[in-house]
């Protein structure tokens, strides 16, 4: 009897964590092909779509540039080892593209299966460990990871986010799982573990920050312990991404510089942002649950179900630990991000998953039912109150119905004129999907007014002229409309979301 009723208890989880990844994974798809490809996806798209593999004769395989002098007929891996992060999201995508077509479905698709993978992982360690313990505080982790705001969004984006966080919580899981014990416990990682720690540092530089920090508490562990698997694995971690780093050292140190800086930050103003771009992205609302439920615990320590595995200090110094954790991550994913001057909250993305561990430590703790029920219905509640910084900062730029008006009307003679040369793939995505053609030799690019004069000789036999761009460079079209425009006295414009459009017609 009991056993049919532990049997059935078992279907019964598995059964609700099939629906919650199910319902995971519905929320990272839908809609996938919606948004118009923002200007860093369709960066990211052109760098899978028109760099080869293999270089055209008489080009070299690598040289090393920077990103804004990437040329057309450079391959894969100067094209990506000029930008400022690592390749591997470009060669996922490079193979989604090549199998469904450069649409915004196929770009994003590597994302969207990383994170359900993510999930799916967590999902099927709560069910099949064999601590109970462990168990239950795997099954808070995987309703935290379904409904987690910033992993949704960035699940949803054609860029190495998605892959990153859910390499990191993957391989960040077993890491926790090797480690819960402490010290005395301690095993080296895995082959596994070093094998995914590897790929989640060739997605971003701060995921490759976070993998430093974990890794460095078990260089410590294997000199104590003389371990010379761990130093095997860490090793060969160590230079499968040395190579890498060695490759894109150029760009790095471009980047390091601030050459492709957003803008200068005080110090004052790089903390307050930092801190604020941390806690968007960790969902404000869950961090202040997260923070009453402990409050609650350290008052009423008896509502702690132990479930016999270890005392209050064991439990108190889980929780230091991961919160620790997050604050270090912070702090540095911040100061890289200031020298680099580069300020945003999917900057601080790779460490989500270890907070969702850390709630579900906490609220796993509550051992009376009505707390448990009560719990779930606040964390579904707050996942749908989204961070206003967070939405503040999403990135709709509506570069698809630009592309569309821009080409609507168009003929043969028709000139594209665009601001930012460096980003001319990017426009370029959306022009040769219009078109149905290649459009490189109509566009003409203005990255500065040191140009006009020069844009207005190349621009003045042309009859239509379709300035086009996002609306950061609008002032540099402007520019050239004041100097030359004469000749175009038709001048039709039209907006989308932080992009624009307008025709310049002689008659």
């Amino acid at each position: 009897m009991v056993k049919s009723l532990g049997a059935r208890s078992g279907w019964l989880a598995a059964a609700l964590m099939v629906l919650l990844v199910g319902f995971g994974s519905g929320s990272r798809f839908h809609n996938l092909s919606e948004r118009s490809l923002w200007a860093d996806e369709l960066f990211t798209l052109a760098i899978a779509q028109y760099h080869p593999f293999k270089p055209k004769e008489g080009h070299p395989q690598y040289r090393r540039v920077q990103v804004k002098d990437i040329a057309d007929d450079d391959t894969f891996l100067t094209a990506k080892a000029a930008e400022q992060s690592p390749p591997l999201y470009e060669l996922l995508e490079k193979i989604s593209v090549g199998w469904l077509g450069p649409t915004e479905f196929a770009a994003r698709l590597p994302a969207a299966l990383f994170s359900c993978a993510l999930l799916i992982w967590f999902a099927a360690l709560a069910l099949k460990h064999p601590d109970p313990w462990v168990r239950r505080v795997l099954k808070w982790s995987v309703l935290l990871l379904v409904l987690y705001p910033g992993l949704i969004l960035y699940a949803r984006e054609g860029r190495a986010y998605g892959v990153g966080v859910s390499l990191i919580g993957m391989a960040g899981l077993l890491w926790m799982l090797r480690w819960r014990g402490g010290c005395k416990s301690w095993e080296p990682p895995g082959w596994t573990e070093t094998a995914i720690f590897t790929l989640a540092c060739l997605t971003h530089y701060n995921a490759a920050l976070l993998v430093a920090i974990l890794l460095s508490a078990d260089a410590v562990m294997a000199l104590i312990k003389r371990s010379a698997a761990a130093w095997a694995r860490l090793i060969a971690l160590a230079s499968v991404f040395a190579v890498w780093v060695f490759l894109n050292a150029h760009a790095i140190l471009y980047t390091a510089e601030g050459g492709v800086a957003w803008a200068a930050l005080g110090d004052g103003d790089r903390f307050s942002q930092g801190v604020g771009h941390w806690l968007a992205i960790m969902h404000p609302l869950w961090v202040a649950l997260l923070g009453v439920c402990m409050l609650f615990l350290g008052l009423c320590h008896r509502q702690i179900d132990w479930l016999q595995q270890g005392s209050s200090r064991l439990f108190w110094s889980r929780v230091a630990v991961l919160a620790g954790l997050s604050l270090l991550f912070a702090v540095l994913a911040g100061k890289v991000a200031a020298k680099a001057g580069m300020a945003h909250p999917r900057y601080f993305i790779f460490i989500l998953p270890f907070i969702a561990v850390l709630m579900g430590i906490v609220f796993a703790a509550m051992r009376r039912k009505w707390l448990s029920l009560g719990l779930v219905a606040l964390v579904g509640i707050a996942a749908t109150i989204p961070s206003q910084k967070l939405v503040e900062l999403s990135n709709t730029d509506d570069l698809r119905s630009m592309a569309i008006s821009a080409v609507n009307g168009a003929s043969d003679e028709t000139v594209y004129l665009y601001p930012l040369v460096p980003i001319r793939n990017a426009y370029r995505v959306y022009l040769q999907r219009y078109l149905g053609h290649d459009p490189r030799p109509s566009m003409v690019g203005i990255s500065s007014t040191d140009g006009i004069a020069q844009v207005c000789a190349v621009l003045s036999q042309k009859t239509h002229v379709v300035a086009m761009g996002h609306e950061l460079g609008r002032p540099l079209t402007d520019a050239v409309y004041a100097d030359c425009g004469k000749q175009w006295p038709m001048r039709e414009s039209e907006k989308f979301n932080n992009t624009f459009v307008e025709h310049w017609r002689s008659r």
